[in-house]
């Protein structure tokens, strides 16, 4: 079995919990949400996270990020190696930022799947990363140096600045940060990003701006979102 486990309520998160519950049911796959009250003390909550991950019939746990506070994301190490399908815990990260890319996260792995999909050859490829997350900006920057590539990561960016490079990753979840026409011509942009305006997903590309003179362009929503679930699951089917 499955098991997400949500801290909190928030709006975003709902919908990509959404996604990953349509698609296990379109997989066969038993999957189970857990919520559990934000207003829990850490401790009470940890215990309740180590409890539903500790149940022998759990394969594969995913903790919903983000959590409603910093120190909560001390559970993300009471995932057992063996069940982190987002490779989030300590333990996956360390073995993956020691070079070891055996085991990738689902969000690794969709970028490999764009990068193929495009052509796109890393060695010394000029590339910009908008964010640093440890679920985005930080193992793809990682991976890609590993990769070859030109990598340059930007934590303040504003919106308006010129961004020249060929290939731009974007994870910061602000709406609309970015706009085509402030992007050098043929890039090809990866929007990871995603937040709710009104009820509405929103990514950090503008997709109403200028991206005709771009090259490949991932939208937000429906790009790279729910090809990330899609990996999300065969990591759990595979490991």
């Amino acid at each position: 079995m499955l098991s997400i486990i949500q801290v909190g309520n928030e709006e975003s998160s709902n919908k990509f919990i959404d996604l990953k519950v349509k698609l296990c049911e379109k997989c066969g796959i038993l999957c189970k949400v857990e919520k559990i009250d934000e207003s829990k003390k850490d401790d009470e909550i940890f215990k309740i996270i180590e409890h539903i991950l500790s149940d022998e019939n759990v394969s594969g746990g995913i903790i919903q990020l983000p959590l409603p506070r910093k120190s909560l994301y001390k559970s993300l190490d009471l995932i057992p190696v063996e069940k982190d399908i987002d490779v989030i815990s300590t333990e996956g990260k360390k073995r993956f930022y020691s070079g070891d890319f055996s085991k990738l996260s689902p969000v690794v792995r969709a970028f490999e799947n764009f990068s193929s999909y495009c052509g796109l050859n890393f060695k010394d490829l000029k590339t910009v990363v908008v964010g640093e997350g440890d679920l985005v900006g930080k193992p793809i920057s990682f991976y890609l140096e590993r990769k070859g590539a030109d990598v340059k990561i930007i934590l303040n960016y504003k919106s308006g600045d010129k961004i020249n490079c060929d290939l731009l990753i974007l994870s910061t979840g602000v709406p609309n940060l970015v706009r085509g026409e402030n992007v050098s011509e043929g890039c090809n942009v990866v929007d990871f990003g995603s937040s709710v305006v009104d009820g509405k997903c929103i990514g950090d590309l503008d997709m109403n701006s200028s991206l005709n003179h771009l090259g490949c362009v991932s939208k937000s929503p429906g790009g790279m979102g729910p090809l990330v679930v899609r990996y999300l699951l065969l990591n759990y089917l595979k490991y």
